[in-house]
């Protein structure tokens, strides 16, 4: 194989980028001399890949998308070419079928071989796509360790490497539950979501609910946690206060001291349960848009991650939520007030997520394998013809 080949990787959101340079120092550490092109945000540029588009500021919730189809629709076109010019031995999608289905296919046209990386949640919402993602594939990282089961059968080359959230996170050591009721000091972690769409949806509610519970808890702390000072300045934008105790760049931190957490579902729910942090969970949406699209697409019990994980409610969601803040504050009350069923509820976590941590290598040095492997299988395969 070619010691300095060309690898193309797409991410389309923060965590994407994130978990996208995780690879690209895996891949790296592999083949230094390889070069890496594609579109992602600051963390892909600073582990070295030529950023085509940094889309990072443009991830958005599904409704504000539709505004910015055309400019997807010329990215496309763009990295397309840019396929062209540059011969990547391999392309990369992680996560964000929306951009990433299109570019695999563009891939798929140049006889390109492709890997997702952090499949998509194929099992949840139109299954019907698994098709595609057979069709779009030549192998498939999984990070959830029941994805493969649920996909080899359908014709996918799907292989499980662990989570990419837990490489970088520290041993939890969660702070002790009863010394906290005892005292009231509980120490409550409010996550609104990364996006501009989610933050403006989540974060009014999320002081709602923190003065409904300081009232109730005047020893309590309360903390929210943004991505970045720009994320952190949207948050107080959204809430209307100018102050709001808000920790920057550092939700493990303030994870890893939390008694109880407020969160926006998605990934961001399996670092907390990493943490052993008992939680409700909750995401706005449209009634109307859910009642007509929604209701029909989701093919899952549950709708949170810890929860499909489970298999059973472990922890509360309000999802879909409509935008009442007095229901997060009760059911909030409701765990603060039962010590024992937080005592179950952290060890039904800490259980949980012990599996998606796979000893030995993380993820990304595990997805780095699945690449170089499929490079190097499409080179025999093109030495044979």
């Amino acid at each position: 194989m070619n010691d300095a080949p060309t690898i193309m990787i797409t991410a389309a959101d923060h965590s994407g980028d994130a978990h996208a340079a995780g690879l690209i120092e895996a891949l790296r550490r592999r083949l230094p001399q390889a070069r890496f092109v594609g579109m992602g945000g600051a963390q892909m540029a600073a582990a070295g890949c030529e950023l085509l588009a940094d889309v990072t500021r443009r991830s958005s919730m599904l409704g504000s998308s539709f505004r910015q189809v055309f400019y997807f629709l010329r990215l496309i076109r763009r990295l397309a070419r840019a396929m062209d010019e540059c011969c990547p031995a391999v392309h990369v999608p992680v996560d964000s079928p929306a951009a990433n289905w299109h570019l695999a296919r563009a891939a798929r046209r140049r006889g390109v071989p492709v890997v997702y990386y952090i499949a998509p949640q194929v099992w949840a919402w139109a299954p019907w796509r698994v098709r595609k993602l057979r069709r779009l594939t030549d192998a498939v990282a999984c990070i959830l360790p029941f994805e493969p089961d649920y996909l080899r059968p359908r014709g996918v080359n799907a292989h499980y490497v662990g989570h990419p959230l837990f490489d970088g996170l520290p041993e939890a050591d969660p702070p002790d539950l009863a010394s906290a009721a005892r005292t009231g000091r509980w120490r409550i972690a409010l996550v609104p979501g990364s996006r501009v769409a989610e933050i403006a949806a989540h974060a009014p509610a999320l002081v709602t609910v923190m003065d409904r519970l300081q009232s109730l808890h005047p020893q309590a702390e309360f903390t929210f946690t943004a991505l970045s000072e720009e994320a952190a300045g949207m948050i107080r934008h959204a809430a209307g206060r100018a102050e709001l105790p808000t920790q920057v760049g550092n939700t493990a931190g303030v994870l890893a001291r939390a008694h109880f957490a407020v969160v926006a579902s998605g990934t961001v729910t399996l670092e907390v349960a990493y943490f052993g942090v008992p939680m409700v969970v909750f995401y706005r949406v449209n009634r109307w848009a859910y009642r007509l699209v929604g209701s029909w697409l989701l093919r899952t019990r549950y709708l949170s991650l810890v929860n499909i994980l489970a298999g059973r409610e472990l922890v509360p969601e309000l999802m879909p939520w409509y935008g009442d803040p007095e229901l997060l504050v009760r059911r909030a009350q409701e765990v603060l007030t039962d010590l024992d069923g937080l005592e179950r509820t952290r060890r039904a976590l800490l259980e949980l997520t012990a599996p998606l941590r796979p000893a030995g290598a993380g993820a990304a040095d595990n997805a780095a394998d699945l690449v170089l492997a499929t490079m190097r299988r499409a080179r025999r395969d093109a030495t044979a013809l």
